[in-house]
């Protein structure tokens, strides 16, 4: 009776080990996953300098469609060596980029194949058990980089100094009477401008017709700009001095010269506006040094901006954190 219950002692331990010894054995990555495990394709190694987070089977995306899944990683003393395997009938070229990316904040990281430039060079496809380098990869950045850049960004005080100016900025603007004349006098000058575009169209109209019989007469322009013209014309211009003396009727400016009136009038006319164009324009000018020399320079010197409330897409406060999140980033004490 006793060597039975040994022998039935020594039976169970001896399954129990192997049930264990089976259990031990077993990994999750093991078990089949859903969708396609291309095993009709090819493997290729790219390596990384870090691969965080990167799990297994993670798929590996090529113009935005899946082309194959992460089959393993091998840890090398100078980089990481991560192998996909492609599906059966996928071109990779030798000088794609392959970048660790996330879709989503939460979301897995994934492995995503970048074409270079369309205007480069053609690259052949890469074969089977094919390598991209450590120069063709990115790899995602540390988190305590991210951190750190975070809480240097928040602690330098940029936050503040912007919002600073913008409140000066909204203090200056609205208030200063220069600004206000400044945008009376451009107001007053579009709608002279306005009143006044019949005007102008006739200008232009003018001016197009002056343009258009002027090319009409191109030949003749041509050969009176010509070293013959030039000559002709100095030319005529000795032979009308002379009948100029002899018939003074015609040279006399008292006798013959009462056409030059309006022209003279109106030559007057566009010298006493030019002359008040430009006491206008002296005018504004310090006004405008002004304006930028003494508001807006000091005041952009040092932007910042004030959070002083956050407000979510549900109406909640969500600023009532932001001094914890500070103290352990290490911004605030």
């Amino acid at each position: 009776m006793k060597r039975r219950i040994r022998l039935a002692a020594t039976a169970a331990a001896v399954s129990s080990a192997l049930a264990l010894s089976a259990c031990a054995s077993l990994n999750v990555n093991a078990i089949p996953q859903p969708g396609s495990s291309y095993s009709d394709g090819y493997d290729i190694v790219m390596k990384f300098k870090s691969v965080l987070n990167l799990p297994e089977r993670a798929k590996v995306v090529l113009d935005g469609v899946t082309v194959g899944v992460v089959s393993k990683m091998t840890l090398s003393p100078d980089d990481v060596d991560v192998t996909a395997r492609v599906g059966h009938g996928v071109l990779i070229p030798t000088n794609i980029h392959a970048v660790l990316q996330q879709a989503t904040v939460l979301g897995d990281i994934y492995v995503a194949l970048e074409r270079p430039p369309v205007d480069g060079p053609s690259a052949p496809a890469l074969a089977a058990g094919g390598t991209v380098p450590l120069d063709q990869t990115t790899s995602p950045p540390q988190l305590e980089d991210t951190i750190a850049s975070l809480a240097n960004f928040v602690s330098s005080g940029s936050i503040q100094r912007a919002q600073n100016t913008i409140i000066r900025l909204n203090r200056v603007i609205p208030t200063s009477d220069e600004v206000r004349r400044l945008t009376t006098q451009v107001d007053d000058n579009l709608s002279a401008l306005s009143n006044n575009i019949d005007q102008v169209d006739e200008l232009l109209d003018g001016v197009a017709r002056t343009a258009a019989t002027l090319d009409a007469h191109r030949p003749q322009l041509q050969y009176q700009l010509s070293p013959y013209g030039q000559v002709g014309n100095e030319r005529f211009i000795s032979i009308a001095n002379y009948i100029s003396t002899l018939l003074p009727s015609v040279g006399s400016v008292n006798s013959g010269g009462y056409w030059l009136v309006p022209l003279l009038t109106s030559l007057a006319d566009a010298t006493g506006a030019l002359q008040q164009s430009k006491v206008n324009v002296e005018e504004e000018i310090p006004k405008y040094r002004r304006l930028f020399t003494d508001f807006f320079l000091p005041d952009d010197k040092y932007p910042a901006i004030n959070i002083t409330s956050i407000i979510g897409p549900d109406g909640r406060e969500l600023s009532g954190n932001v001094q914890d999140v500070l103290r352990i980033l290490g911004a605030t004490p």
